[in-house]
């Protein structure tokens, strides 16, 4: 196989880099959820509260951050982005009182909002059809990655210095990718390292480097009936594995009397197996056998409708008898949302109309958030009036059983899986960055 260079594997490991930290940003307030909820006297309904004002922010940035990222690009607004997630951590940690604490989670919201939707606007551009599930797995198994070792790592920071310092920890980790990012990220078109043959090698397999929206596409996109389905569906798959996110810490903690750091320990272990079967399934298999001439429609149907269907083994979790099984059918469970994922993600990146893959990815972030966001305050008041994790956790089996029904719909209905030709650099590509 001729050799065309690794410097998209280098972006694609940026990327994954940026989402680790993102994700370590995000999750910090789970991990220190009973400290914070004891020294602020918050029962579990005002916690979900707090723990949900971070996705109502991110929530409402998303439709905007997509069309930005389609008509300005990924490297500015992720430069700018990536130094307010350390402005906003920062002031998680010197909060003193429920309303900066939840002022700081909003404006990490607002800050992370274009995260995701840039990963997979990058992804579309800088890798060919052959290599995108790979590519998209290893941005989005970074957040699987990121849960691995937060909840361990966070909780003995925490446990030895506090909850706060936590939040200073994740603060400099956020400075640290922020000059990573200004220093190693470019457009294909404009990246100094990128060889002539790695570039044709992407272009020809399918990339979209100049893949630059207009104003007025946003509207085109939120008038397109199937683009409303996809965002459905994967809002499905986010309501759950965002649940489990939020909650898992207090689920051991509360249901299994564990303490910090042994919780953080027993909610590392299901990241970890989760993490490797998105790559390996989610990603290296799914374009394995699409480079072997298998429908690729068919298979990413099949592969996200069996991930969302092994979720739902979520509900076992809530009945388990001890951590240890707990654990076990969590794994279960997050292995088939992640398989799932990648595949989810490569949606906008194949189906889009030219310049619109930010928009439909910020459409389907924006569905995928606002789900979280309801999620997480109604497991909160439903674990509160029942007194345990059980009803919650069966009510997100239903919601991935409608997941399963919308996804199987608009991709049975999808008749192509063939992009819009792959655009080449032009004088009148768009704005550079």
């Amino acid at each position: 196989m001729k050799h065309h260079g690794r410097t998209r594997w280098a972006i694609g490991g940026l990327l994954a880099g940026g989402i680790v930290v993102n994700f370590l940003d995000r999750t910090a307030l789970s991990v220190a959820s009973s400290p914070l909820a004891h020294e602020f006297g918050l029962d579990l309904s005002r916690l979900g509260v707090v723990l949900a004002a971070f996705t109502w922010s991110y929530c409402l940035v998303q439709l905007p951050a997509g069309a930005l990222v389609d008509i300005f690009g990924v490297s500015w607004l992720t430069r700018i982005g990536s130094a307010l997630w350390a402005v906003a951590s920062l002031l998680t940690a010197v909060a003193g009182g429920l309303g900066p604490l939840i002022a700081a989670r909003l404006l990490l919201g607002v800050a992370e909002g274009p995260s995701m939707v840039s990963a997979s606007k990058a992804t579309a551009a800088w890798f060919p059809l052959g290599e995108r599930g790979t590519a998209t797995a290893v941005f989005d198994g970074a957040t699987k990655f990121a849960n691995m070792v937060a909840f361990p790592v966070l909780a003995f920071v925490m446990s030895e210095w506090g909850w706060r310092a936590g939040f200073v920890f994740s603060a400099a980790l956020s400075l640290v990718f922020s000059a990573l990012w200004w220093w190693g990220y470019r457009d294909p078109s404009e990246h100094p390292l990128l060889r002539d043959s790695e570039r044709e090698f992407i272009l020809d397999g399918g990339a979209r480097d100049t893949d630059r929206g207009r104003a007025g596409q946003l509207r085109s996109v939120l008038c397109t009936g199937r683009n409303w389905v996809v965002a459905l569906a994967f809002a499905c798959y986010g309501y759950t594995i965002n649940v489990v996110v939020t909650w898992m810490p207090e689920f051991f903690q509360r249901e299994f009397g564990l303490r910090l750091l042994n919780s953080g320990i027993h909610s590392m272990i299901p990241w970890a197996v989760a993490t490797v079967a998105e790559l390996v399934v989610g990603g290296w298999l799914v374009d394995r056998l699409v480079r072997r001439g298998h429908d690729p429609m068919r298979i990413r149907r099949n592969v996200l409708t069996a991930g969302l269907a092994l979720g739902a083994t979520i509900g076992a979790a809530g009945t388990a008898g001890s951590a240890a099984e707990a654990v076990c059918w969590m794994s279960v469970s997050l292995s088939g949302l992640a398989i799932a994922a990648p595949v989810a993600w490569s949606l906008p990146g194949l189906l889009a109309a030219p310049g619109t893959v930010g928009a439909v990815s910020g459409l389907m972030n924006f569905a995928n958030t606002a789900a979280t966001g309801f999620g997480v305050m109604f497991t909160g008041w439903l674990a509160q009036a029942t007194g345990s994790f059980q009803a919650p956790f069966l009510f997100a089996v239903a919601v991935l059983a409608v997941g399963v029904l919308l996804y199987r719909y608009v991709l049975r209905t999808t008749a192509s899986d063939s992009p819009p030709p792959p655009l080449r650099p032009s004088a009148t590509s768009g704005i550079k960055v």
